[in-house]
């Protein structure tokens, strides 16, 4: 009985012109991609006749000439050679770079399949970055990508080196609980903590639940739990996980915003506010006007930015003038005013930081600005709709 190899070199010398006639190109591709292989020295691979087979099976009606032949040889396939065998490469270990930082790396030989789950935990993992056609690739060493990693790829016949192994086996042999308590605000006795709060809030401050949730997140400590879910706006901001929240100005007034802020000891504070719209920025300044004389901070306020010399920008940069927003930057300052996207270069050159960052807007682009704010822990996004940031992650 003719071999399958066999069959398909005689199809494509004698009835070639028949063959691409009756099948799809994309098929006449493959069979011609394979008759070549089976002309070399190394022969096929195992899959690639199970690929060839598959070919043949499911163009036999297309091809009645010699759909006798075809079914002869696939009643019992056979073939002339062994096939070629191919190493199997599937290694995780960690590599040490010329720079100080190691990284993992996953070597394997190509496979659809594995680069379909490496492009799966590449959502879940960070900085997944492929170095060499499928064929490599290195992540950051991180502990989450360690477990992740080893979990879902030593299942599939990866050898994973000893120093991966013992680091997986530190990891998992760590309790949740014991870590999470050891940073409870009521078991932390370092000095340098205590120092900072003290600095921080001063040793007259009354601390009550809304600021010790508030400064967990500029402190990283854990706290017990909220009995009731936050109701004001003052225990919703107090509350968050992360740096970043929005507050919808359909429900709050920017007055609320800001009662909030010296609620939580959180000035000073810097505005932003949106760029080439000059009618919202005088309506928000001549707001914020109001509001700093209502809660007597109008004496420490600097507008470090004007507006052209248009009808409009005459009025925003006149409220500067009259109500001296443009005092020197200080420690003393409780209020700075800047442009979205623009930092002055004096702030560069002072001790002054933002105790919190209300953004006039829903579209903090990337620029200097979010930079710069980026050391803030409590930066709050004010507008009708929601941030196109995820309020729910730190700005990078």
């Amino acid at each position: 009985m003719i071999t399958i190899d066999t069959l398909l070199l005689k199809f494509l010398k004698n009835n070639l012109e028949y063959i691409e006639a009756s099948v799809s190109s994309k098929d006449m591709k493959v069979l011609n991609n394979l008759s070549k292989t089976i002309l070399m020295p190394q022969f096929i691979t195992e899959n690639q006749s199970h690929l060839l087979v598959k070919i043949l099976q499911e163009n036999t009606e297309k091809l009645p000439d010699l759909s006798l032949e075809i079914n002869e040889a696939l009643s019992a396939p056979s073939w002339s050679k062994p096939f070629r065998k191919i190493d199997q490469i599937r290694n995780l270990y960690i590599f040490h770079k010329a720079d100080p930082e190691p990284v993992i790396v996953i070597e394997m030989t190509f496979s659809s399949q594995i680069r379909k789950i490496i492009t799966e935990l590449s959502k879940k993992t960070e900085d997944v970055n492929c170095i060499k056609d499928g064929r490599i690739y290195w992540l950051d060493l991180t502990e989450k990508n360690i477990v992740m990693l080893i979990d879902r790829l030593r299942p599939l016949g990866f050898h994973i080196d000893e120093e991966l192994k013992n680091h997986y086996n530190t990891i998992k042999s760590w309790k949740e609980p014991d870590f999470k308590n050891q940073f409870l605000l009521t078991n932390i006795v370092n000095t340098n903590f205590q120092k900072h709060i003290t600095d921080d809030l001063g040793l007259t401050t009354a601390i009550d639940k809304n600021i010790i949730e508030d400064r967990s997140v500029r402190y990283q400590y854990r706290h017990e739990p909220r009995e009731n879910s936050p109701t004001t706006l003052t225990e919703i901001i107090a509350s968050r996980s992360k740096p970043k929240v929005w507050v919808d100005s359909n429900l709050h007034a920017l007055e609320d915003v800001f009662k909030s802020l010296l609620d939580l000891k959180r000035l000073p504070a810097m505005v932003v506010f949106e760029i080439n719209n000059d009618l919202t920025n005088i309506k928000n300044l001549e707001t914020l006007t109001k509001i700093f004389e209502k809660f007597n901070i109008e004496n420490n306020v600097g507008i470090y930015f004007r507006l052209s010399n248009s009808a409009d920008g005459k009025k925003f940069n006149a409220i500067i003038a009259e109500k001296s927003y443009n005092k020197m930057l200080d420690n003393t300052t409780q209020i700075v005013g800047v442009e979205m996207g623009k930092i002055p270069k004096f702030f560069l050159k002072t001790s002054w930081k933002p105790m919190s960052v209300v953004y006039l807007g829903s579209n903090l682009r990337a620029g200097k600005t979010s930079v710069y704010i980026n050391c803030c822990d409590l930066i709050i996004s004010y507008s009708d709709k929601d941030s196109i940031f995820d309020t729910g992650a730190l700005w990078r």
